[in-house]
């Protein structure tokens, strides 16, 4: 568990990073954040073969730490609902929100503490979120209570081989890289999505020689130092549903 300090810091360093985007888009300097669109269509794409019971226009979807716009907002089905610890300051920024669907219900919140009944959703995205959180197992327990027994988990987290990964928990300890209190590899996430009693339907993850080639050949001196130390991430997917429970097993 990051100690509260530690999120609070990342949280700062989060704030920062989006201000800087929204000046940039404000002034011209950089586009609308459309990447959300394409995010969506990918995980249409990676949920289709393992689609709940639930039809998808009555399905009730939640974002957990889904930024200014979020995934659900290109979603054009479902009940959607959002959580991030930066809502208020992302709302009172025109630059930020100006893609977002007027049908989402955005909330200020943390994964930790849903407030949300038991068996609420039918469909959580955990999309790039895990590694900035306070407590990493409590978002975990807090989105297997609020899930439906049918209902299905999306998650996507930055991965590191094993040396970057030992490599980059020092950098997170020291704070040098601030916004990242967790640090994961394939197999450390694999683990953890077990131990928090889902069962993954489907997993894959980005190449790495690929990510650590484009790091490499960058421009920016700080995407070659990832590159040449090992610290190059790549993305991991997976789509989890709730683990049976001992009971449910011997039937």
């Amino acid at each position: 568990m990051a100690s509260l300090e530690r999120w609070r810091s990342a949280q700062t360093y989060e704030q920062a990073y989006w201000q800087k985007r929204a000046d940039r888009i404000a002034d011209g300097s950089a586009h609308q954040m459309d990447w959300y669109g394409w995010k969506a269509a990918e995980m249409e794409r990676r949920l289709a073969p393992h689609a709940s019971a639930h039809p998808k226009q009555t399905a009730k979807i939640l974002e957990i730490g889904s930024g200014p716009i979020g995934i659900v907002s290109f979603l054009k089905w479902g009940e959607r609902y959002t959580l991030d610890p930066l809502e208020n300051f992302y709302k009172s920024n025109a630059a930020l929100c100006h893609l977002r669907d007027t049908g989402v219900h955005y909330g200020q919140g943390t994964g930790e503490q849903i407030p949300f009944d038991d068996g609420t959703f039918s469909l959580v995205i955990l999309d790039n979120v895990l590694d900035h959180v306070h407590q990493a197992s409590g978002v975990l327990e807090d989105i297997h209570r609020v899930l439906a027994s049918d209902g299905i988990l999306y998650l996507v987290v930055n991965v590191h081989p094993p040396w970057g990964g030992f490599l980059h928990t020092i950098l997170s300890r020291l704070k040098i890289d601030r916004g990242h209190p967790y640090t994961f590899t394939v197999a450390r996430i694999r683990a953890f999505i077990a131990r928090h009693r889902f069962h993954i339907r489907a997993d894959d993850c980005e190449d790495y020689l690929h990510a650590r080639h484009k790091d490499r050949t960058s421009p920016s001196l700080k995407d070659k130092l990832k590159g040449y130390s090992g610290l190059s991430e790549f993305i991991y997917y997976s789509v989890s549903t709730k683990s049976p429970s001992p009971y449910e097993g011997g039937r």
